[in-house]
C-alpha cells in the first residue's frame, strides 16, 4: 500500500531512488518489477504501479471495446506509454525518457502514494496543481454515489 508524500530528485541518467519504505514490499511482491505509464487525466504525471498491480489494471483496459473512440483513446495512453522497469539493487528505476518529457520531469519531482500506486510529478507542476486545488471549491452536486456512501 502506497501511502505518503516525498520530494526527491532524478539522477542525470534519469532515475528515480524509490523510498526506503517501499523498497522491501515492491521485491516481494513482484521481484522488484515495476509500470511506469502517463496519466491520461491532462494533469501530466506518472502512474508508478508494482507488476501485479499492473496486471490487474492492464486486463481491465484491454477488455475495453476498441471500437469506443474514448476507450481506444485511453488504451493509446495508457498502454502505449507503459514501461517497464526493474528496481536496481539500490532501490532505483530508470523513468524512460519519453515519460519524463510527457510529465514535464527534469530533477526535483514529487512522489505521491495513491494506494495501489504512485504518482510521479515534476515538483514545479505539483506545487501548481496542489494550489490550484486547494483553492477550488468541493462540486458538491456532482459528488458520486460512491463519495457520499464514504466514511473516514
Amino acid at each position: 500500500m502506497f501511502r505518503g508524500a516525498h520530494s526527491l530528485n532524478l539522477d542525470a541518467k534519469g532515475r528515480l531512488a524509490i523510498p526506503s519504505r517501499f523498497r522491501e514490499d515492491i521485491v516481494e511482491r513482484c521481484n522488484g518489477n515495476m509500470v511506469a505509464t502517463v496519466n491520461n487525466t491532462k494533469e501530466y504525471c506518472l502512474w508508478l504501479y508494482t507488476m501485479d498491480e499492473w496486471v490487474k489494471v492492464e486486463e481491465k483496459l484491454v477488455a475495453l471495446p476498441s471500437f469506443d473512440q474514448n476507450h481506444q483513446k485511453l488504451k493509446r495512453f495508457l498502454l502505449g506509454y507503459a514501461s517497464e522497469m526493474e528496481m536496481d539493487g539500490s532501490g532505483r528505476i530508470l523513468l524512460p525518457a519519453p515519460l519524463r518529457e510527457f510529465a514535464m520531469m527534469t530533477k526535483e519531482i514529487f512522489l505521491v502514494g495513491q494506494g495501489n500506486k504512485l504518482e510521479v510529478w515534476s515538483k514545479e507542476l505539483w506545487n501548481a496543481k496542489r494550489t490550484q486545488w486547494l483553492k477550488e471549491e468541493m462540486d458538491l452536486e456532482r459528488i458520486s454515489v460512491e463519495m457520499e456512501q464514504l466514511t473516514l
